[in-house]
């Protein structure tokens, strides 16, 4: 077959564009840092980076949530160190009300005391985290005490749950009435009630009983205690796993998607010099004038 001009310019012009083509590719994904820049680039690599963002997007969702409970139970660790302190130091002022030397009028600034400490308490039952009540279940809008009606308001049983995998869900509220105990029995409240209304009646045996129903207090307290330290533990382990997790995938991920970017600036460099000698090459071989095609 006879090679003609034509044919040659032809050839010429589609290397270059090839290599421009290559070299502007090249270009792309240095400036993104994304080797796959539409589906054509790599159909199966697609695949695999769509896969990962997927996972990737909802680990996110399931680190955020893990953030959350632990923040949460955080908080309510906090809060029940708060009451545990509230119920030692009327402990305290029950046992020295109790003594036989103190008279009615001590005892009146005792119950005085332990009153403000029984708001504290309510106000402590009535905290909330972002706006909702720590303490009422489900009815997280709802303000779980008063502080006249306390020993007598049921809270709400419900408990909500927060996903951190797909098959995994982690409680994260804790009723008052586990805290605090059940309405209308010897709770917290009620058992404070008791202690003012002995303190202000003078009457030692009912302040020797009201002590150790706040003994039960603190004990039913601490198990709450304990029971928000293993969840916020579990929360902890989560927080772990997921950004373990997180780190596989994207590391899969940049095995798929990320550019190599040493190895891209050497391709690309490679690229420029393939240019440069086809530009030479074809500078040469197209050298044509009148007198070539007179010859």
């Amino acid at each position: 077959m006879r090679v003609t001009g034509s044919m040659q310019n032809l050839q010429l012009l589609k290397n270059l564009r090839n290599i421009n083509t290559a070299m502007t590719q090249g270009q792309q994904q240095l400036a993104t840092g994304e080797r796959i820049s539409k589906p054509s680039d790599n159909p199966v690599g697609v695949t695999y980076q769509m896969r990962y963002d997927t996972d990737l997007a909802r680990s996110d969702v399931f680190m955020s949530n893990a953030n959350t409970g632990y923040e949460i139970l955080s908080t309510m660790d906090s809060l029940l160190q708060q009451s545990s302190d509230v119920l030692k130091r009327v402990r305290t002022l029950g046992l020295q009300a109790s003594n036989g030397t103190y008279d009615a009028e001590q005892r009146k600034t005792i119950a005085s005391e332990i009153r403000q400490l029984k708001e504290q308490l309510v106000t402590i039952g009535n905290s909330t985290y972002n706006g909702k009540y720590l303490f009422n279940g489900q009815k997280t809008d709802q303000t779980p005490y008063t502080v006249d009606g306390a020993a007598n308001e049921p809270t709400d049983p419900g408990q909500f749950y927060l996903n951190v995998s797909p098959a995994v869900k982690v409680p994260v509220s804790l009723t008052g009435e586990v805290v605090f105990g059940q309405a209308g029995s010897d709770n917290t409240f009620k058992a404070l009630d008791d202690l003012i209304n002995a303190l202000e009646n003078n009457n030692v045996s009912g302040i020797s009983a009201s002590v150790e129903k706040i003994d039960a207090s603190a004990d039913r307290l601490n198990i709450s205690w304990s029971e928000i330290g293993a969840r916020m533990n579990r929360f902890e382990l989560m927080q772990n796993r997921i950004a373990n997790e997180q780190v596989n995938l994207n590391g899969q991920r940049a095995n798929v998607a990320d550019v190599d970017f040493s190895q891209a600036i050497m391709d690309l460099k490679m690229k420029e010099n393939v240019l440069q000698a086809a530009l030479s090459t074809g500078a040469r071989i197209m050298q044509t004038s009148l007198i070539d095609f007179m010859r």
